[in-house]
């Protein structure tokens, strides 16, 4: 009974998503996005006296969130007089969740020592929290009666990011917050006039820097890829 009902709750939600599906292209919309992260960053720290870096290696992990954003057109909800050039140019937000998965340390240097073909396995959990605003640039292709803006527009989003990160070092936490830089290159795909898809790669840089028994350890950078496929609701 509870799995029909679940079914009959979700058929009421997309019929509802159709019968508002009347604007063209609105100015607000709202989505969820999923993909793949990877990592890999370097980093250095003092020990001893000694200058010592390593570069880091991460497993993959998936990265998910929420994102909201704003169209300058002038219909749907929070619409605006905006000049008609402003329609090529939008603003997002969103939130994200990934795992830092550090599972090996290699190329290290200690003092006037190099070490370039070590390699040290370990297994230190962490996570990324990013917070990030995208100033986004796009054109449209294959416009139609329903979606005169295009079926197809290209982007690319350029813009900082507040990220919160950290690592689990044998039940003893460090993390730190920082600044970072995102750019977004994609492809949004608009399914019905208020359904779009986006399909995207993120780059985003950071140069976190941790304390670890009062010593620093400082990584620069952290660069972390991401594919993400993205479904957006415009209202």
């Amino acid at each position: 009974m509870k799995k029909k009902m679940y079914v009959l709750g979700v058929a009421a939600l997309v019929a509802a998503m159709l019968a508002l599906s009347g604007v063209a292209h609105s100015a607000m919309w709202v989505g969820a996005e999923l993909g793949g992260n990877w990592v890999k960053g370097s980093g250095n720290t003092n020990v001893l006296g000694f200058d010592t870096s390593a570069d880091y290696s991460f497993k993959p992990s998936v990265i998910g969130g929420v994102t909201l954003g704003y169209d300058f057109v002038n219909a749907g909800f929070g619409a605006y007089a905006w000049p008609d050039w402003m329609k090529y140019f939008s603003f997002a937000m969103d939130l994200t969740y990934n795992k830092l998965y550090l599972n090996s340390i290699s190329n290290i240097s200690v003092g006037q020592f190099n070490f370039p073909n070590s390699s040290i396995n370990v297994q230190v959990d962490g996570y990324c929290v990013a917070w990030t605003f995208l100033f986004m640039a796009h054109y449209g292709f294959l416009p139609d009666s329903e979606v005169p803006s295009g079926r197809i527009n290209p982007y690319i989003g350029v813009g900082p990011a507040i990220v919160w990160s950290g690592f689990d070092l044998g039940g003893r936490s460090v993390d730190a917050m920082n600044v970072a830089l995102v750019v977004e290159p994609g492809i949004r795909w608009v399914a019905l006039p208020n359904v779009s898809i986006d399909t995207a790669f993120r780059w985003r840089y950071a140069a976190p820097s941790y304390n670890i028994g009062g010593v620093d350890l400082n990584v620069n950078p952290l660069n972390q890829f991401a594919f993400l496929v993205r479904a957006n609701y415009h209202f």
